[in-house]
């Protein structure tokens, strides 16, 4: 510990724990590393790489399962994680650096490998931003892309070709991109045709826009065979985010990665956390009398995938995905990047379809059945948007408690930070605000004047010293109506109030800095000051919402004459002038069942089982080509839910839709099968935040 200590110390990080979350290190334990090499089938392999080997734990549990002959490589950035793993796993030998650097990767015995088998580090983009670290650097996001186009360059595994469709992946994937995006290349590039891919990777990689990469890169020159979800967060614990492990056969490059049959299937599993036992993560699946538990239950899978008949249990959920599906989605959420194009030919006509970009859950297309998929269509396509709600950077400042109004004026109270004083502002300069899911009300629509927060609007006010400078700089009136006290003292006192340890101002919050202009542009003529907020987009002030955060199903709200200003912890959702709907039907449409188990199914599950809807799933939700008259009868119904919420509104909301889905009367049967669908998807979440989390996996 004092080791590790020390050189963290060395090293210019603040603590050991700031070292290890900028190594995104959260090691696997032999556990969970057994079942992912039983998986694997890492027994058949005659050799193994770890590519960021941390402590070990994966070629452990290899050799545990099976893996007796195989030559095993490793690379390790960490040097004290680096010396575990030479201790436990000395033939691997284990090489020091980053695993994209071409000095490490020279030192390998091989440059393609059967099992590609690995845990990569979970760093955030905004850790990426720059490297760190002194004797043993640590490389930034600019770095990692830039060694990355050189590995696959070297790549053994890729033919010409190969190699030219990696780089383009290499340089297109986001910059708001974790490590997990390159790491998944990389990991990519060093398998060797008839290999294997293994790897633990975050749950985001299902979900998040910048994900669309690495999908296209699996569908191309992989066939994925398992993908197994940990449902209830307990294999990591510690690191708040939900994990998946995937296993996928290098094949031969499709002409297309859009080209598969409905028969090619994988097997999608989700693991709850009463499966795991004392030496096993799939020990209480057989009642723990099993002597090798990992191998029971690979021949258990292997064999539903090979049957096509699988049989879930209360701790097993298992289900076969079509790749041909999958594809489907990916397409329609690609068709407009400009990497795609660069990728599949223009003329091909696996790329040609629908550009909208929606993306149909297994399960709902099972319920659909083959209604044809022209038929179905993304909020884009009726003229609507999507977004984030406003983010200011120091809520502590910007929002305040309305405390008292009269018709010209209302009393603010402050936040905590600065002694929840009050002062009178003009209404002119602020506006009604919903913060925070508590403030939202029983029904379906907010109404600004019910709303107790403000924030402060003063893109159009400045402080006297401030338009005196602004004057100074354009030579021309001032733009700025004067901020009078007790505001502007309230502005003066915030300016000089420190934040944090450091010292740091509310001015120079990364947030707020980019508040500030210097003018004399043609575009700005007059400087901005750090209090202005920017402009109120629609996206601040939306049609409709709901909250990024759901415990229960989420919910969407109508933001009544889009008077309220709507924070960032929510989904924001508008009309454009050329929107063919209204706000009342798509707030009917957005509350119906159909919607409800789309977000289900789509968006992202948090670790204690919460449902995280962001703007991106909202755009990818598959609605029907709706009628003029079906908007109308959405639109009738949604003034109807916002006066009322009953039964029979949400009977006739779901009717309608579903009706429009199947492009006739829905049934009774379809309409309880479609609610069985949203119900157990949100029961799996539910079922999460009452398990017991904290089962250990090391």
């Amino acid at each position: 510990m004092e080791a590790t200590k020390a050189l963290s110390q060395r090293e210019g990080f603040a603590s050991d724990a700031a070292r290890r979350k900028r190594l995104g290190q959260y090691f696997t334990g032999t556990k969970l590393g057994r079942l992912l090499a039983a998986l694997a089938g890492a027994e058949q392999a005659a050799s193994i790489i770890d590519p960021m080997a941390g402590n070990g734990d994966m070629l452990v549990a290899c050799r545990q399962y099976g893996a007796l002959s195989a030559s095993f490589g490793a690379m390790e950035i960490d040097p004290i994680a680096l010396k575990a793993c030479m201790e436990r796993i000395p033939d691997a030998a284990p090489i020091l650096g980053s695993a994209f650097a071409p000095e490490s990767l020279q030192q390998l015995a091989r440059n393609q490998w059967d099992l590609v088998i690995t845990n990569p580090p979970y760093v955030r983009y905004q850790s990426l931003a720059s490297g760190a670290g002194e004797d043993f650097p640590i490389p930034s996001g600019q770095e990692i892309r830039h060694h990355l186009l050189a590995a696959i360059g070297n790549a053994a595994g890729l033919d010409a070709e190969d190699k030219s469709l990696f780089k383009q992946l290499a340089l297109a994937y986001s910059g708001l991109a974790d490590l997990a995006v390159p790491s998944w290349i990389l990991c990519a590039a060093l398998c060797a045709p008839g290999g294997r891919l293994a790897l633990v990777l975050p749950e985001s990689w299902l979900s998040r826009d910048y994900a669309a990469i690495v999908h296209y890169l699996l569908l191309r020159w992989f066939k994925i065979k398992y993908i197994v979800e940990d449902s209830h967060a307990v294999w990591f614990p510690d690191a708040q985010v939900k994990t998946t492990l995937l296993i996928a056969d290098r094949i031969p490059r499709k002409s297309s990665a859009f080209d598969w049959q409905e028969s090619d299937t994988f097997l999608r599993i989700r693991l709850s956390s009463g499966t795991i036992g004392v030496g096993s993560v799939v020990d209480n699946v057989f009642d723990g009398v099993e002597t090798n538990p990992e191998k029971a239950f690979s021949r258990l899978v292997s064999g539903w995938l090979a049957s096509g008949i699988v049989e879930s249990t209360p701790l097993v959920e298992a289900e076969l995905v079509s790749l041909s599906g999958v594809a489907g989605n990916l397409r329609r959420a690609c068709t407009k990047r400009k990497w795609l194009s660069k990728l599949e030919s223009l003329g091909n006509s696996a790329q040609a379809g629908p550009t909208e970009a929606y993306s149909m859950p297994a399960a709902l297309a099972q319920w659909l059945g083959h209604r044809p998929h022209s038929e179905i269509t993304s909020l884009h396509s009726f003229g609507v948007s999507v977004g984030q709600g406003l983010r200011t950077g120091a809520n502590f400042f910007f929002y305040a408690d309305a405390i008292n109004e009269s018709e010209d004026e209302v009393e603010l109270q402050t936040s905590k930070e600065f002694g929840r004083t009050r002062y009178q502002v003009p209404k002119s300069q602020v506006l009604p605000v919903l913060r925070k899911q508590s403030e939202l009300p029983k029904g379906y629509v907010v109404e600004a004047q019910a709303l107790k927060g403000r924030v402060l609007a003063l893109q159009h006010s400045a402080l006297p010293e401030d338009i005196l400078l602004a004057t100074s700089k354009s030579g021309a009136a001032s733009p700025y109506t004067e901020i009078s006290s007790p505001l502007a003292d309230f502005i003066r006192v915030a300016d000089e109030l420190e934040v944090d340890e450091d010292g740091k101002h509310i001015r120079e919050l990364s947030a707020v800095a980019p508040n500030v202009r210097a003018g004399g542009s043609k575009k700005a003529p007059a400087p901005r000051f750090w209090y202005m907020l920017p402009d109120f987009a629609p996206r601040h002030r939306p049609d409709l919402f709901v909250a990024r955060v759901n415990s229960g199903s989420p919910r969407t709200f109508l933001n009544k004459n889009r008077e309220a200003i709507v924070d960032a912890n929510f989904s924001t959702i508008w009309l454009n002038t050329e929107s063919v709907a209204d706000a009342w039907g798509l707030l009917a449409l957005m509350n119906s069942t159909w919607c409800s188990a789309a977000l289900e199914l789509s968006a992202a599950v948090m670790g204690g089982g919460a449902l995280k809807v962001e703007a991106s799933h909202l755009l990818r939700i598959p609605v029907p080509r709706f009628t003029q008259a079906e908007w109308a009868g959405l639109s009738r119904i949604g003034r109807k839910l916002a006066n009322q919420s009953n039964d029979q509104l949400q009977a006739d909301i779901d009717e309608l839709v579903c009706s429009a889905l199947l492009g006739r009367p829905a049934t009774r049967g379809e309409l309880q099968a479609l609610s069985l669908i949203a119900l157990e998807a949100r029961m799996r979440r539910e079922r999460r935040k009452k398990m017991d989390l904290t089962a250990n996996v090391s």
